[in-house]
């Protein structure tokens, strides 16, 4: 018996992953894209809204293709992505991910740390939940394939474990 509707919205970190095999107790939809920036995210929200009635939980992992191309200034674009989603979906819980930190030598230093202080900072205020499932497995960098930025099968199931975990908490408390 399926437990509600999981709705994963993001960049290639999402749509890189078979999370309706790994999660089966949830109806889950998946809309990730590939190299997609935070910007993207914002304009498909419309489209993402029409196809997805009332999801009861919405996971949101978006941000990494932005630090890629240099720029550290979407969780204002996050934000303005949670506030839309919970005015739209009043009922959902909304999960920010934490990003990873990903191994590339253009990276600003401590940049993923900050950035997700920021936003586990904009989660507190905008009310959503902040999955932290990267802090933990940060320095192994066997979680990402040989370019450094692509997640490992085995990192992909320790993220899946980390979030029916965290969901588990998030229904236990309701």
């Amino acid at each position: 018996m399926k437990q509600g509707t999981f709705l994963f919205i993001g960049d290639g970190f999402i749509a890189d992953f078979n999370w309706q095999k790994r999660m089966p107790h949830f109806n889950l939809c998946s809309y990730g894209i590939s190299g997609e920036h935070v910007a993207g995210l914002l304009h498909r929200l419309p489209q993402i809204e029409s196809a997805v009635p009332s999801p009861d939980i919405i996971l949101i992992m978006s941000g990494i293709n932005n630090v890629i191309a240099g720029d550290y200034t979407f969780v204002d674009q996050i934000r303005r992505a949670v506030i839309r989603l919970s005015n739209h979906y009043a009922s959902a819980e909304i999960i920010i991910n934490s990003l990873p930190n990903i191994d590339a030598a253009f990276l600003v230093e401590q940049a993923i740390y900050h950035l997700n202080i920021n936003l586990n900072t904009m989660a507190r205020q905008t009310g959503s939940c902040y999955l932290d499932n990267f802090a933990k497995i940060s320095e192994d960098r066997s979680i990402f394939k040989e370019d450094g930025t692509s997640l490992t099968t085995a990192a992909y199931d320790r993220w899946a474990r980390a979030i029916l975990e965290y969901v588990a908490f998030l229904l236990e408390d309701d």
